[in-house]
């Protein structure tokens, strides 16, 4: 009974890191890689920031968006929520017709502050980016240009730590950029990356009238029929946040996101998205679970470790775990591609922190920029 349990466990943990990235391979073999054209006609654009307590960074954010290369009408609006220190006083002296600022009498959290956002935006591309968060320049055009397919509902951007390169976090960050290549070559990006991602205006659609978050609008879009896809050339540059900074966030994420999950996969079966509905699943919920999963893979293969399959497997997944905890002791010192299981366990332990979280009501709604800074 042990063994069955055991298979149960390590074929679910391996769906989402192994069996479905050799199914999107296979897929992607069938598809072209996307092209698309420059338009006779750009359309305007409207770039979202929903800003909090942002004084040191709001300016460079708005200059950096001022000076883009883009061929069409673009203007910036920001979204104060509630800051209490010189944010709004900067954004004011950059205000006019294209720079414009809308500040809430409360604390109301990033998806209201966007929804607000939209009930004064005039584009016909929205485009979603962070306070932090710096274009290359010519990111929007990037964001705009697969526009150029009818068919394309969401663009996901690149989020890079500098504008020199490629130069990813760790392995893990680079097996999540494949993953997305391949989900694009299909239509089927999921999710979007909150510091850089485009959506057509009609298509602006949050799981819930709450709501309005980077993953779920971007896969509201794929609901309604229209493809999301990731152009890889539209790049956003962040400062490289700490391990406990990342871990924070993707506490915050997860804790949020399960709800969402839900919500769309609900919605995905209403819609006769069944495809969708096991992507959700797969992607986002037993990926979120692996981590348990993988422990309980562990335990019972020791468990069974009489037989040399099973001492096999208990021997590499301890091995994994040591890799791990290698990491976190000597990450400085690890070539990138060594570090694989330290962050892998680095965000499976912040997924599980945040669904504990949502499971007992307390979900991170609002994110706290002090956390990252005193993290740092």
């Amino acid at each position: 009974m042990n063994s069955a349990y055991f298979w149960i466990v390590f074929g679910l943990s391996s769906v989402s890191w192994f069996i479905y990235p050799l199914f999107l391979c296979f897929a992607a073999l069938f598809r072209r890689k996307p092209s698309w054209i420059e338009p006779a006609e750009w359309p305007s654009v409207s770039v979202l920031v929903a800003a909090r307590n942002e004084e040191k960074v709001i300016a460079r954010r708005i200059e950096n968006l001022l000076t883009q290369d883009y061929p069409g009408r673009l203007e910036i609006l920001i979204g104060s929520d509630f800051s209490n220190d010189r944010t709004d006083k900067v954004v004011q002296s950059f205000a006019n017709d294209n720079v414009i600022l809308f500040r809430s009498p409360e604390r109301i959290g990033k998806p209201l502050i966007i929804q607000e956002l939209l009930k004064l935006s005039r584009g016909d591309i929205l485009v979603f980016t962070d306070a932090d968060t710096e274009f290359a320049a010519d990111a929007v055009k990037e964001l705009v240009l697969p526009y150029s397919n009818p068919g394309v509902g969401c663009v996901d951007g690149s989020r890079m730590n500098s504008l020199d390169g490629t130069t990813c976090e760790s392995t893990y960050w680079k097996y999540e950029k494949t993953i997305k290549k391949l989900c694009s070559r299909l239509g089927a990006v999921l999710g979007a990356t909150g510091a850089i991602f485009s959506l057509r205006r009609n298509l602006f659609m949050p799981a819930a009238p709450n709501r309005a978050d980077d993953f779920e609008l971007a896969v509201m879009t794929r609901v309604q029929g229209y493809s999301c896809v990731f152009n890889e050339r539209a790049i956003a540059v962040e400062r490289s946040p700490s391990d406990s900074s990342q871990y924070h966030r993707m506490v915050r994420i997860v804790s949020w996101m399960v709800i969402s999950c839900v919500l769309l996969m609900g919605k995905a079966l209403k819609n006769g998205k069944s495809l969708l509905f096991l992507q959700l699943l797969v992607h986002k919920m037993l990926r979120w679970f692996s981590g348990m999963l993988i422990l309980g893979a562990t335990v019972l293969s020791g468990i069974l470790a009489g037989s040399p399959v099973y001492t096999t497997v208990f021997i590499l997944m301890c091995s994994f775990h040591l890799l791990a905890a290698a990491g976190l002791l000597l990450k400085n010192r690890l070539p990138s591609k060594f570090l694989f299981p330290y962050y892998f366990w680095l965000m499976n332990i912040a997924s599980i922190d945040g669904i504990f979280r949502t499971l007992t009501g307390n979900p991170v709604e609002m994110w706290e920029k002090k956390t990252m800074e005193e993290d740092n």
